[in-house]
């Protein structure tokens, strides 16, 4: 531990500046396009299209490379051009291969078959993911320790536009001037964050301070590592049922399709951000793991709340009533998820940060994949209204746990 540490004081402590803080704001808009354009805007358009709802619910198997990062993550950390840079180097090559993916799909749709749709698919999602191991890294070897509140928040903030320009926008345009229309102003928005590629500034020290070659085994050797993946499973399995049943819930309670995308990807997404810089000062105060546990409290009482409020039928006098308890959701979502990464953050080593934040988010999705699979079982089980006063009674016994996790971790590290 001591030796971490003399490793991440060889980083000059100081304070980030408005275009660095720009910088990762864009870089994560950038891989959040084509991830939303396929999260929000495709099952919409392909339903329009008279899809069937089961190949529109396969959509999620385009999303396994995201749980299968950390795989290749070391290779991010280990082998790049030097003239262009750690970051730079794989930031750059993931770039072209997304513009590319984006205008392959504009030209093709349908019109080749289901099997190179999904093969597109499949190389737009690698190449994120790719990107997103790469700007992960880049964001913990540029900030300081004490700034990883900001690089939480403009990645929160990144993700939050994302939402609304490659789901909500690419919607709007697909509905006025149709697929390819849609889908190259997409191809073009994408190109255009390259632009923030060029502006970044690596720290030259970053390849000096590496005594060992990055490797998966070295992070599962780190006690940081195992105890936050211990919280991830703690904190996170409760969260992904209630999130994955909120768009069915609304689909039941008669929302359209049309406002459900304005409901997530414009008022849930800019309330996301309003949340995230929020998060990002109450950090300048608190430790990332109390505002986690803050934020579990408050995700235990609005589920309480909205179970019981589909018992009593509150919904079927004010319809209204669901989308603030969705966007109250969402709202402590994103505060829950900017505490998260930043603590993620301080958890992984600067001497591999591609690779160390990249298992950390690989995990969390991991676990809520899983959880979000067991929610459909439970909600038709117990039915709405019991299925989410089952999970705020099951919050709470997962915050509980999650402060002794956290009590554990600080106490290990102290006597590391």
């Amino acid at each position: 531990m001591n030796q971490q540490l003399n490793h991440d004081n060889a980083f000059p402590i100081k304070t980030v500046s408005t275009l660095s803080l720009s910088v990762v704001v864009v870089l994560y808009l950038a891989h959040a396009l084509p991830l939303y354009f396929y999260n929000v805007a495709l099952p919409t358009i392909l339903r329009h299209q008279g899809v069937d709802l089961r190949w529109i619910g396969m959509l999620s198997l385009l999303y396994i490379p995201w749980a299968f990062k950390f795989f290749w993550a070391p290779l991010l950390d280990r082998f790049y051009l030097k003239s262009l840079g750690k970051r730079k180097t794989w930031l750059l090559f993931t770039q072209i291969a997304l513009v590319l993916g984006v205008v392959a799909l504009a030209l093709t749709q349908f019109d080749y078959g289901l099997s190179v749709f999904v093969i597109v698919g499949l190389w737009i999602s690698t190449f994120a993911a790719t990107q997103d191991i790469a700007i992960d890294g880049y964001t913990v070897e540029t900030f300081s320790e004490s700034e990883y509140r900001l690089g939480s928040m403009a990645q929160s903030i990144g993700v939050a536009l994302g939402s609304m320009v490659g789901g909500a926008g690419t919607l709007w345009l697909y509905q006025l001037y149709g697929w390819q229309t849609a889908l190259i102003a997409l191809a073009a928005m994408t190109a255009l964050t390259m632009l923030a590629i060029f502006q970044i500034k690596e720290r030259s020290n970053t390849e000096k301070i590496a005594k060992q070659a990055p490797s998966l085994i070295r992070a599962f050797k780190r006690p940081e590592m195992l105890w936050a993946l211990a919280l991830i499973v703690c904190y996170r399995v409760v969260e992904a049922p209630a999130m994955a049943m909120l768009n069915p819930m609304l689909i039941d309670q008669k929302w359209s399709l049309a406002h459900i995308g304005v409901l997530m990807s414009v008022v849930g997404a800019g309330v996301g951000l309003l949340a995230a810089v929020s998060a990002a000062f109450l950090l300048k105060k608190l430790a990332a793991t109390q505002l986690l546990i803050w934020a579990g409290w408050a995700r235990t009482l609005i589920y309480a709340l909205l179970g019981a409020a589909v018992l009593l039928s509150w919904f079927d006098q004010w319809q209204m009533l669901l989308g603030v308890f969705v966007v109250v959701i969402l709202a402590i979502r994103y505060v829950a998820m900017t505490a998260l990464y930043a603590h993620f953050m301080q958890t992984s080593s600067k001497e591999q940060a591609g690779t160390d934040f990249t298992i950390l988010v690989c995990f969390e999705l991991l676990v809520y994949f899983i959880g979000g699979a067991m929610s459909g079982f439970l909600a038709k089980a117990f039915g709405y209204g019991n299925f989410y006063l089952i999970l705020a009674a099951a919050s709470v016994l997962s915050i509980l746990l999650s402060q002794v996790l956290v009590h554990k971790a600080k106490q290990t590290q102290q006597h590391t």
